[in-house]
């Protein structure tokens, strides 16, 4: 064979080693890009799969919290709201509509009652600049349906990288009961003000009229400190009734319950308002005194009958009261007139817009009251609120 044409065909031999060495690295370099990539599918598939599930548990915790959120872009439209935000607000906002912008709310009012613009509301305010962001200012929320609620705003700006700002979010919460506790708290302070300037009134007369020098210093202490224990006992019953009023069967338990077992009790529920209430209870304390020392229950077959009852409805409803004594000594009526006997005809009569019937009978004391009911019970036995 000749040499050129073995050179030939060494040379097409090596370029065919040589070929196949190539196939063989490109084949390697392909399968390990192959890998590479399948790894990088599925790392993608994973960082999707891991992607979804956060943003399942971001959308579950913005639904489900108690704190209403939303956010707006830079022109104030509403782009995203959650469920606590439409209960607050008694509406749910179109997204990206025009006609809802800075706030979901149908009306906005400050704390002292005046009306807010929504494009003057603290969300307007922050993504405008004139405030960097809001931190728990409170505001009054007006719902479609008239109600209110009070609420508590925080604000803070989106920016992008060069600090422009593109949007805000809000993040509010409801405060009302809060608020409307403070205000319960605020008038029972007032109350308990106003009722310790009474009740102080009412304890300076009775030891005006008590100490009246009439009779020994030891007994007008004593008769004193037992008007005291009534007006005590007023309270307590008052206490029971919601510190609203005092229940007339109440009342007469508690004046009654040294000696119950000699009294027979029949009445409905009738729930008087304070002032009458205390009237009450002291006159029913003279006439428990009055029975102890010279009547009824002088003697030990001696007993008293009590007995009330609402007759009539609406605005000519009247309340009946009756004490009526029986088994005493016979009755000799009085030569005068004591502040006991002063308390139970002109100090009830001024309160229960009734002059009471005071009956020296021969047979027993008899005591009757007969006062227009709207005038003497709470609002909700009577339909009208307490006289001041």
């Amino acid at each position: 064979m000749p040499a050129s044409v073995q050179e030939k065909m060494r040379a097409m031999n090596e370029a065919l080693v040589l070929g196949l060495v190539r196939q063989h690295e490109l084949t390697d370099v392909a399968h390990s890009l192959n890998v590479q990539l399948q790894n990088e599918i599925v790392e993608r598939q994973e960082a999707e799969t891991a992607l979804r599930a956060s943003e399942q548990r971001y959308r579950t915790l913005f639904e489900l919290g108690p704190v209403g959120v939303y956010s707006s872009d830079a022109s104030g439209l509403i782009v995203n709201f959650n469920r606590r935000a439409t209960e607050l607000w008694g509406r749910a906002p179109v997204l990206d509509d025009p006609g809802d912008r800075f706030c979901g709310s149908f009306r906005l009012f400050d704390p002292a009652g005046a009306r807010i613009p929504l494009d003057q509301c603290p969300m307007a305010d922050v993504l405008s600049g004139k405030v960097p962001a809001v931190a728990d200012q409170e505001v009054h929320v007006e719902r479609p349906d008239g109600s209110r609620v009070t609420i508590v705003v925080n604000i803070r700006p989106l920016t992008d990288d060069s600090g422009k700002i593109v949007g805000a979010v809000n993040c509010f919460y409801d405060i009302t009961d809060r608020k409307n506790a403070e205000e319960r708290q605020r008038f029972l302070m007032n109350e308990l003000a106003h009722r310790g300037k009474n009740l102080l009134a009412v304890v300076q007369a009775l030891a005006s009229r008590s100490l009246s020098g009439k009779r020994p210093l030891a007994e007008e202490r004593e008769l004193l400190s037992q008007r005291i224990q009534a007006l005590a006992r007023s309270q307590s019953s008052q206490l029971a009734g919601g510190l609203e009023g005092a229940a007339v069967a109440e009342i007469v338990r508690l004046e009654c319950e040294s000696f119950a077992d000699r009294v027979t009790v029949r009445g409905p529920d009738v729930m008087l308002i304070r002032r009458v209430g205390q009237t009450f209870t002291l006159a029913l304390h003279e006439l428990a005194t009055n029975a102890v020392k010279y009547g009824a229950l002088v003697n030990p077959g001696g007993r008293i009958a009590i007995a009330w009852s609402v007759e009539g409805a609406g605005a000519a409803a009247r309340f009946r009261f009756q004490w009526r004594e029986q088994g005493g000594p016979p009755v000799v009526p009085p030569t005068r007139k004591g502040f006991g006997r002063l308390l139970l005809e002109s100090a009830a009569a001024q309160d229960f817009g009734g002059l009471p019937v005071v009956k020296f009978e021969p047979s027993g004391l008899i005591y009757e009251i007969d006062a227009p009911l709207q005038a003497i019970v709470l609002a909700a036995d009577s339909g009208r609120p307490e006289p001041p």
